[in-house]
C-alpha cells in the first residue's frame, strides 16, 4: 500500500499537468473562429483548382469569419458603452423570530 500512494498521486499530478498545458497553450493562441475550416478548404483547393463547389465554400468561410469578425467588434464597442451596472445590494439579513409561548413542547 506505501508504493502505490506515491504511484496514484503521481499519475494525478501528471493528468493535471498534461490539462492545465493543453488548456494554457489553447488560450494563447492567436486562431480564428474559421482557421482551420479555411486551411483545410484551400488545401483541397490546391489539388482540384476547378472544383466550383471548393471556390464557393472558400469565398463563403471568408464571408462568414468577416461577419463574425465584425460582430465581436460590435458586440465589444456596445458593452464599453454601456454605462456601469450599479453593484447590488446585499440581502439584509432575517431578524430573529422570538419564540412563541404556545408552540412548545411538540
Amino acid at each position: 500500500m506505501s508504493r502505490l500512494q506515491p504511484f496514484v498521486a503521481s499519475v494525478f499530478v501528471l493528468l493535471f499537468g498534461v490539462a492545465n498545458a493543453q488548456s494554457t497553450s489553447d488560450s494563447t493562441s492567436t486562431r480564428k473562429p474559421l482557421d482551420q475550416g479555411i486551411s483545410s478548404v484551400e488545401k483541397n483547393l490546391e489539388k482540384n483548382p476547378d472544383n466550383k463547389g471548393l471556390r464557393n465554400a472558400k469565398e463563403r468561410l471568408q464571408e462568414n469569419q468577416e461577419r463574425f469578425e465584425a460582430r465581436k467588434a460590435e458586440r465589444a464597442e456596445r458593452l464599453a458603452q454601456r454605462p456601469d451596472r450599479p453593484e447590488r445590494a446585499e440581502r439584509a439579513e432575517r431578524p430573529e423570530r422570538p419564540e412563541r409561548a404556545d408552540r412548545g413542547g411538540r
